[in-house]
């Protein structure tokens, strides 16, 4: 009877610690894609973090919207060497290109000034039987090589967030 209690204190904890971060770290993977929810931020200190991590891993935006509802940047596609599982099901060429969309929260005047923001990375693959590229199963191994990527953009624009 004794660890009902615990494990209501323990739930409480981590719904605690999520509510900190603003609703930022929510997670989402499947064999598709792996997609992040990196909080509340303005589009300046997005940027400005975005710019330096873009530089850090030589990569570069090669589309970038913006609409009175949602900002939208797209980063270059980056060629891979094909895994070990997605050469067992004939895999031939593999890419990689993270997304981050922005939906908006808040305005004040008409202006834009917090948007909920959420990082995506995004797997295309060709085959020696199909035409083109297409969307993908995204290996975890994968997912790991653009681990520091997303952290360091998490933790530049987070650090920006509390200039």
């Amino acid at each position: 009877m004794g660890a009902v209690p615990a494990l209501g204190f323990l739930l409480a904890a981590l719904v605690s610690a999520c509510a900190s971060m603003g609703g930022a770290g929510v997670r989402e993977v499947s064999m598709m894609h792996w997609r992040e929810d990196m909080g509340r931020l303005n589009q300046a200190t997005l940027e400005a973090g975005l710019d330096k991590i873009i530089r850090k891993h030589a990569l570069r935006i090669n589309r970038q919207e913006q609409s009175s509802q949602e900002i939208y940047y797209e980063s270059n596609w980056v060629e891979r060497e094909v895994v070990a599982e997605e050469q067992l099901r004939g895999v031939t060429n593999a890419r990689n290109r993270f997304v981050l969309r922005g939906n908006t929260l808040e305005h004040e005047w008409d202006v834009v000034i917090v948007y909920r923001v959420t990082w995506e990375l995004q797997n295309e693959v060709t085959t020696a039987t199909g035409r083109g590229w297409f969307p993908a199963a995204l290996p975890e191994s994968v997912r790991n090589d653009f681990r520091p990527v997303y952290d360091d953009l998490f933790m530049e624009v987070r650090t920006g967030v509390k200039r």
